[in-house]
């Protein structure tokens, strides 16, 4: 049973990585040539995020900054600038601000966003997860009807 435990949390956990990896692709996708604080952090976000495995949604809560460091992905302001379709020069300004703001932490690696940002944002983002997974299911059971 205790292996069973063990694989039922290492599915969970891909479950919550696959989840949150979803959700922030689609956003990101919607927010596609706007520049707003909230896009360019989720845009961020999801990058941060990306191939990540053993984490969960739940989790976030309890990173710092340097674990956030050591454990997210980091990404280039170019390639925000390409994911957003929004000038660099744009981005670059609107990251400037939001480094100063500390919602952003940027080093030689790249940008990531900071705890301050996960914990003023976290509740929010799961509340929108669930949203979107009580619409997930409810287009399941429809096209299971249809079908």
């Amino acid at each position: 049973t205790k292996s069973l435990i063990v694989s039922w949390d290492m599915k969970l956990v891909i479950e919550s990585t696959k989840i949150l990896g979803f959700y922030t692709n689609f956003f990101v996708k919607l927010s596609a040539k706007n520049h707003t604080p909230k896009n360019i952090t989720t845009a961020i976000f999801s990058t941060n995020i990306k191939n990540l495995h053993k984490f969960m949604i739940k989790d976030l809560k309890k990173l710092n900054n340097d674990l956030i460091k050591k454990t997210l992905n980091p990404v280039s302001i170019n390639f925000i600038s390409r994911t957003l379709d929004v000038p660099r020069e744009t981005i670059r300004r609107n990251i400037l601000l939001l480094v100063n703001k500390n919602d952003l932490i940027r080093n030689q690696k790249g940008l990531f966003v900071s705890e301050v940002w996960i914990k003023k944002n976290t509740d929010e983002i799961i509340s929108e997860i669930k949203d979107f997974m009580d619409c997930y299911k409810e287009i399941t059971r429809t096209l299971k009807k249809d079908n």
